[in-house]
């Protein structure tokens, strides 16, 4: 005979077990990511190739149990590389979306027109590719950069073209835009405080598509040790075929060396040709490289877009982006406030473009984030370990 203890015992277990049925699952969190990246537009290649990085890392944290739990939502918007496109853009996407942290944007000008915006919401905004000063010294709170500003660009590129290369005279070129001012500026002051000499500074829109007249004007002034570039790769590849035709740059058989910060993806020299031989450059991101993380990040791209590609520096920083936002979710971030928080612990992260710490204005600080490599005449690159 079942006494009445062990029945209502059953009745109770059934009855929480009929609770536990028809209770609603927990919900887990999705960390809605907005992206603001130049899909049209001169400067379009960077919207191509940032998507790329990201899509891989989106594949690795979504597929299967995502990270603690929590799977991202990606939205991506085209800025243009413009200031207004990307301030309509950026509104829009806080209205329509309400994302917990932005990725963007890749040009100075844009990302220094929506930092207020995002700043003001109160969402962590993450950089990976602009250069002005501005944007980290500005007193944000909410803006974070994993990219080498001006600063930390033109300055090793001033000192090292004086004392590795030996060069005691330069011409500047540079686009007419706040990151273009800001390098040029930079690699001048470390340049000349060195015993350099600035033989001229030469700026130019980015409605420029003849550089004739310009590789003229620099044949005329004689010997000019470094000519220091800072522009988009489109017009850096017709620019140097114009200074080699001009036979001022090493391409050309002259006695010139291109010099440049973190502007040219990977292709570059292939696109410039012969021209581009010689040319030593500051790289976010350095495919030679033997770190594992690098190895790791390589083989995973090809596999996905093609045995015989090579990630660039935008590919590279794009997915290091989605990395950094999983870390910070890792370390129990939920929402754009807590984002931004774990974002300001930020320390020795390594990543495929190096070991990312965030100073108290949200720059990167570590200096592995930079890498000297030249042009070499089978358009390979070779690492320099300066």
């Amino acid at each position: 005979m079942i006494s009445r203890r062990l029945v209502e015992g059953i009745a109770l277990f059934a009855a929480i077990g009929c609770a536990l049925a028809s209770a609603p699952a927990l919900a887990q969190k999705t960390i809605k990511i907005g992206v603001l990246i130049p899909v049209s537009g001169p400067a379009s290649y960077f919207g191509v190739q940032g998507k790329e990085g990201m899509d891989l890392a989106l594949d690795q944290i979504n597929r299967g149990s995502g990270v603690n739990g929590n799977h991202f939502e990606v939205k991506i918007e085209d800025s243009a590389c413009s200031p207004l496109q990307a301030t309509n853009t950026a509104k829009r996407m806080l209205e329509q979306f309400k994302p917990d942290v932005v990725i963007g944007e890749e040009c100075s000008d844009a990302s220094l027109a929506i930092a207020p915006i995002f700043e003001q919401a109160h969402v962590p905004m993450l950089n990976a590719g602009s250069a002005t000063n501005q944007l980290t010294e500005s007193g944000y709170k909410y803006v974070f950069r994993i990219f080498p500003n001006a600063k930390q660009q033109g300055i090793p590129l001033g000192r090292n073209a004086y004392t590795k290369l030996g060069a005691r005279t330069a011409v500047l070129l540079y686009e007419k835009t706040n990151a273009g001012v800001d390098n040029a500026d930079g690699f001048a002051k470390e340049f000349e405080a060195a015993g350099g000499k600035i033989l001229a500074r030469i700026d130019f829109g980015r409605d420029v598509n003849d550089f004739t007249p310009i590789a003229t004007r620099i044949a005329a002034l004689g010997k000019v040790d470094v000519l220091p570039t800072f522009g988009l790769e489109g017009q850096q590849v017709r620019l140097s075929q114009a200074l080699a035709q001009a036979q001022v740059v090493k391409g050309g058989g002259g006695s010139g060396i291109q010099m440049g910060s973190i502007w040219l993806p990977w292709g570059y020299d292939a696109k410039a040709g012969q021209a581009s031989v010689g040319y030593v450059r500051i790289v976010q991101f350095d495919p030679t490289e033997k770190r594992k993380v690098v190895t790791d990040f390589i083989a995973a791209f090809r596999a996905r877009y093609g045995a015989d590609k090579t990630p660039t520096h935008i590919n590279a920083h794009a997915y290091d982006t989605i990395q950094l936002v999983a870390e910070a979710v890792r370390q129990g971030a939920t929402d754009a406030e807590s984002i931004r928080d774990r974002f300001s612990r930020i320390k020795d992260l390594e990543l495929t473009t190096g070991k990312i710490t965030f100073d108290a204005s949200g720059q990167t600080v570590d200096p592995s984030v930079i890498h000297f490599v030249e042009t070499q005449p089978d358009l390979s690159w070779k690492s320099l370990p300066w």
